[in-house]
């Protein structure tokens, strides 16, 4: 065999190795950023009060409720209103997909646009069994928002 058909072979394979190390690190890594019910009903899991993981004081005046519609083809998340410094809100979004540990939604009237001028679509991926963290489609794959954590549930419960 000469050997620039040796140096190509050996680059390849060295190439080919990296390719499955990364591979399987990076399914490890992915795999450990969301988190499944064992009955696969995550709009189930998710309705009910939350509230950001850095709230001085989590899950009083600043939590907000999920809720879906009967059909589970939109998610609504509100914050009551708290008079009379605020009047509440709530956005409702347009489900495009929904897996066991993951929803994509589409804010309706949603302001906020990407780079290529799209309003931009979210995910919210469940972290733990009382967890979970947005992601912007349009951000890179291993960027989330800060955890938003259940309110009135321990970090064993798995509801």
């Amino acid at each position: 065999m000469n050997r620039p058909l040796k140096i190509g072979l050996v680059i390849t394979a060295v190439l080919l190795g990296d390719l499955v190390i990364f591979g399987a690190i990076g399914s490890y890594v992915l795999g450990r950023e969301s988190y499944s019910f064992d009955d696969n009903d995550l709009p189930r899991h998710l309705a009910g009060r939350w509230d950001w993981s850095n709230r001085a004081h989590p899950c009083g005046d600043s939590a907000h409720v999920i809720t879906f519609s009967p059909d589970r083809r939109t998610m609504t998340i509100a914050m009551p209103p708290h008079p009379p410094r605020d009047s509440g809100w709530s956005a409702t979004y347009d489900l495009l997909s929904l897996e066991p540990s993951r929803l994509r939604g589409a804010i309706r009237g949603e302001k906020r646009l990407t780079k290529g001028g799209k309003p931009v679509v979210w995910d919210l991926v469940m972290a733990g069994p009382n967890e979970y963290r947005w992601h912007r489609t349009d951000w890179p794959a291993n960027s989330y928002t800060i955890g938003v954590l259940r309110c009135g549930a321990d970090s064993t419960s798995g509801d």
